[in-house]
Order: C-alpha cells, then sequence, then structure tokens
C-alpha cells in the first residue's frame, strides 16, 4: 500500500507545448521520486509500528514478572556475590572455609534481603513506576538486608564473617539488582500499554476514571467500543465523545474492532463486566485473543493494577471464579503455620503478660484483659481476647466504632494500640482455630449488620477466618465510618481471591516491617 503524504504530490505537468518531452520526462521522474519516497515512508511507519509493538511487548513483560521472579532474581544475583567473594577474596584462608560456607553466607545474605525488601515495599509492582522509589527502596533494603545477615551469622551461627563478604553483595546489587529495575521503569514509562474498553457501562466509567487520578501510569486509554442493547439497531458513531466516560472516546461498535486493531496497536482489552454473558461480546473477546493481546474482565484489570477488588463491580460470578469455597492443601498448611507461629510467639510473649496486666490495672481501673465477642468465619461468633486499652466505661452509651484519636482511651492504651501489642492475646485465639494469622479483621455483630445492609458483598468476608493482621490492615489504617469499611473490604476480598502461602508470608512480614520500621 502505498501512503500518500501531502508535500509530495506528483509534479504538474507543463503546458508548454515546445517543452512538451522535457515535461513528459521530468513527469516520469517526479512519479519516481514520489513512489521511491512514499515505501520509504512506508517502510518507515512499518518500523515505527514495528518498534512501538515490541516496546509494548516489553512492558508488558515487565508488568506481568511477579514479585516472587524478582526475588529469585536478587537471590541469584547475592548467591553469585557470595561464591565470588569465598573463590576469589577468602581462598585460603582457614578461618573462613565452613562446610558448604558459600551456600550458608549465599543464603543468609539473599534471605535478608528479600526479607528487607518485602518489609519496604521493593516488590512491589508500583516500585516500578518511580525511579526514586526504586533507589530509595532498594538502597533501605541493601543495608538492611546485610545488617540482619551479619547478625544472624556471628550472633546465632557463630561464623567467623569477613567485611567481604557484604561488599561484594553490595557492589553485585548495586551493580545489577537496581539498575535492571531502572530498566525495567525506563521500558514501562517509554512505552504505556495502550488500553481498550468494551462496553460503556458504570464499571468501565470506573477504569476510566481510574486512569485519568493516576497519571502518568502504565497504561493509556485509547477509547471504548460501545455495545448497543440486544434489541437495538442504533450504532455508534466513531470518534464522538461519551461526556459520561469522562471524555473517552467511542471509537466503534463491535463490528469496527478488526478496523480498530488495524489503526492502533491494542495492548489490553477491558470488557465490561456486564457484558460478559453476551454472545457478541463473546466473539469480539475471540477477535481481540487473535491479535495477541490481553483480555480481562474489569474487576481483574483493577486487581492487577491497585492490588483490590471493586466490590460495585463484582458479582455471583466472581466468587465462583475466585473459587473461595475451600482451598484444599493450603487451608491445611496454613492451620500447621497458625499454630506454629501462634505458639512460638505465646511462648517468647507470654512471660511479659504479666507485667502488661499489671501496667494496666496501675493506668486506670478495670480488668487487664478484655473478652468481646466478634464474627468470624461463616458467621460464627467467637470471644476475642485483648488487653484493655479503653476505660473500663467506655460504652457505657452502647457501642461505638474506635476513632484513630479517641478520647475513650488510656495514656498507656495509646502505646499498646500503636505497638499492637493490645493484640497478642489473640493468639490463644489462634490455637483455638477461631482465628489465623492472616486474614480479614473481626467485627462486632452490631456493626456487622449495619455494614452489611449499605456495602455489597460484606458478609462475603466472613467466608475465611479471621486474621491477627490482613492485607486491608498493611494498606489501610484505623476505619470509623462506612466509607472505611468499604475500602478495606475491597483489600479483604482481593486478599479472599488471591490467599497464598507466599502471599501470607508477605503481609506478615510486611506487618513485622510497620511494627518495627514504620515502613509500608
Amino acid at each position: 500500500m502505498v501512503v500518500r503524504h501531502p508535500l509530495l504530490t506528483a509534479a504538474p505537468r507543463w503546458t508548454d507545448s515546445r517543452d512538451g518531452g522535457f515535461s513528459r520526462t521530468l513527469a516520469r521522474l517526479s512519479g519516481a521520486n514520489v513512489g521511491v519516497a512514499a515505501s520509504a515512508i512506508s517502510a518507515s511507519v512499518d518500523a515505527t509500528v514495528s518498534r512501538r509493538s515490541r516496546a509494548s511487548r516489553l512492558a508488558r513483560l515487565v508488568l506481568n514478572l511477579s514479585p516472587t521472579s524478582w526475588a529469585w532474581f536478587d537471590a541469584a544475583l547475592i548467591f553469585l556475590a557470595t561464591y565470588c567473594a569465598h573463590v576469589f577474596m577468602l581462598d585460603g584462608n582457614p578461618r573462613y572455609q565452613w562446610v558448604a560456607g558459600p551456600w550458608i553466607s549465599g543464603g543468609v545474605f539473599s534471605g535478608g534481603i528479600i526479607f528487607a525488601g518485602v518489609v519496604f515495599g521493593l516488590y512491589e509492582r508500583r516500585t516500578l513506576g518511580a525511579r526514586s522509589r526504586i533507589l530509595v527502596r532498594g538502597a533501605m533494603s541493601l543495608v538492611l538486608g546485610v545488617i540482619l545477615a551479619y547478625a544472624l551469622l556471628s550472633l546465632f551461627l557463630y561464623l567467623e564473617t569477613t567485611r567481604w563478604l557484604g561488599l561484594a553483595v553490595a557492589f553485585v546489587y548495586c551493580a545489577a539488582a537496581i539498575p535492571l529495575r531502572i530498566v525495567a521503569h525506563e521500558a514501562i514509562s517509554s512505552s504505556r500499554l495502550n488500553v481498550l474498553c468494551i462496553g460503556a457501562g458504570e464499571s468501565i466509567r470506573q477504569v476510566t476514571r481510574m486512569l485519568e487520578r493516576n497519571p502518568p501510569g502504565h497504561y493509556r486509554l485509547l477509547g471504548c467500543v460501545d455495545v448497543p442493547p440486544a434489541n437495538s439497531n442504533a450504532a455508534a458513531t466513531p470518534g464522538e465523545p461519551d461526556g459520561a466516560l469522562d471524555n473517552c472516546p467511542r471509537l466503534g461498535g463491535l463490528d469496527d474492532i478488526p478496523r480498530i486493531f488495524k489503526k492502533y496497536h491494542i495492548d489490553e482489552v477491558v470488557v465490561d463486566v456486564a457484558l460478559a454473558g453476551e454472545p457478541a461480546v463473546g466473539e469480539a473477546v475471540l477477535q481481540c485473543l487473535d491479535h495477541r493481546c490481553r483480555v480481562t474482565d474489569q474487576p481483574t484489570f483493577v486487581e492487577t493494577l491497585l492490588g483490590e477488588t471493586p466490590i460495585e463491580s463484582i458479582t455471583a460470578h466472581w466468587f465462583l471464579v475466585a473459587d473461595v469455597g475451600g482451598a484444599g492443601s493450603y487451608d491445611a498448611v496454613k492451620r500447621l503455620l497458625d499454630l506454629a507461629i501462634a505458639a512460638i510467639g505465646l511462648l517468647l510473649t507470654a512471660p511479659f503478660f504479666p507485667l502488661i496486666a499489671l501496667a494496666i490495672r496501675l493506668d486506670s481501673r478495670g480488668p487487664a484483659l478484655y473478652r468481646q465477642t466478634r464474627v468470624g468465619r461463616n458467621g460464627r461468633l467467637f470471644q476475642i481476647l485483648k488487653f484493655r486499652t479503653m476505660r473500663h466505661d467506655a460504652e457505657a452509651d452502647g457501642a461505638r466504632w474506635a476513632r484513630r484519636n479517641d478520647d475513650r482511651v488510656t495514656r498507656l492504651g495509646r502505646f499498646l494500640r500503636r505497638s499492637r501489642i493490645d493484640e497478642l492475646p489473640q493468639l490463644w485465639n489462634i490455637l483455638r482455630g477461631e482465628m489465623s494469622i492472616v486474614g480479614p479483621r473481626p467485627e462486632r455483630p452490631e456493626f456487622v449488620e449495619q455494614l452489611a445492609q449499605q456495602i455489597p458483598h460484606y458478609r462475603q468476608r466472613h467466608l475465611i477466618k479471621p486474621g491477627l493482621t490482613g492485607w486491608a490492615q498493611i494498606h489501610y489504617g484505623y476505619g470509623d465510618s462506612i466509607t472505611d469499611a468499604r475500602r478495606k473490604l475491597c483489600y479483604d476480598l482481593y486478599y479472599l481471591k488471591h490467599r497464598s502461602i507466599d502471599f501470607d508470608f508477605a503481609i506478615i512480614i510486611r506487618t513485622l516491617g510497620r511494627f518495627l520500621f514504620g515502613a509500608r
């Protein structure tokens, strides 16, 4: 196909008959030059589209890398650094010739740095969105990880250590791990992924608003494909902006999808969840898949981008796909981990319980331990245990939500709440099987009834055991309103769908990070 360019039109014919031969020759030469130039432009456009496609595929590959993949890459680099340190720097020195020395030091250093990376959020998807975030979180993870590794090697394993190990790890980490993340950031920033939406319903409006609120994000919204009602013959006008879709242009209807893919490079297609069952939409989805682009529904797209579930958009089909009824071996393994962590936690902290109880009694009147009815798995009620942090008559006028600066909290109670020490007795609830280490925080039955009437799918958070900490707790603080409860439910349902052992460990480590360092 010849590309027409306004500056490369055929030369006008000469009207003077005396120069007819010259004019015909000039016209032929000019036409030839136009063809060559047009072919060059066509090749240039094709090359640009090809480069754009390759850049988009690279950006999509980087975005699809899981936190586990980045952790394995960091571990491989650190093992390489410790191995080189043992071979080239410590060779011949009997003080450092441990049995399987490189493997021990490599495991300890990689474990320390990965632990610190989880604490400081290095493996979060949004870390790649800003170079400063990569540098700051990478540096903090390296420093804390090296300190933890030296402490473990010398204080607990009683092994001789040397500064060469830490220097080798720091050099390799700064020379490879952090620069690679910066390269990934540049790949994402230079080639934002083009998004096409199918439908114009409320869930798609949420997508348009979300992408507008997060510039410069990883995605660029090109427009939407209109899906008329099943019995309507109305056709959308391409290019017409739809004010209800926050200035998202309509690119046409379902029949225009082949034309849209020829005109634009589409990386991802987001389908209105209300239209997922339409036969015409199903055919359109298959056409999109033929063009090797990713196709998701709106809830999945939001979950990937924000780490939360849009509760207004999900239906019963979402719970079917999420397979929340039972997780088989996961539940068994998680129960064993709950028992182990709760038992160890009680052994380590129980000796301090009498001192904490004495301090509470000296600070204010009333019992040190506090029992309160909460809603557990499948709606079963249980008695949660806590150290008392409020005045003994705090609810003389009835149940109230705890606020951030609640005047009912005692002086010692502020410290206990801020440090989460008041929740240590809940380890006993975990041993009894009423709670888990990780899960949605248990709520009081009085509030559950109120929230379930005003928030969709609120009761579904009780499909799993409540937890001592959770995905909502590390992303959202205290809540004292319906709006706060709605936002926390978005995180709780995300955990409900994506729960796994490695996800649980990540939440536990992030919780420890907030407790020890105030890290997010």
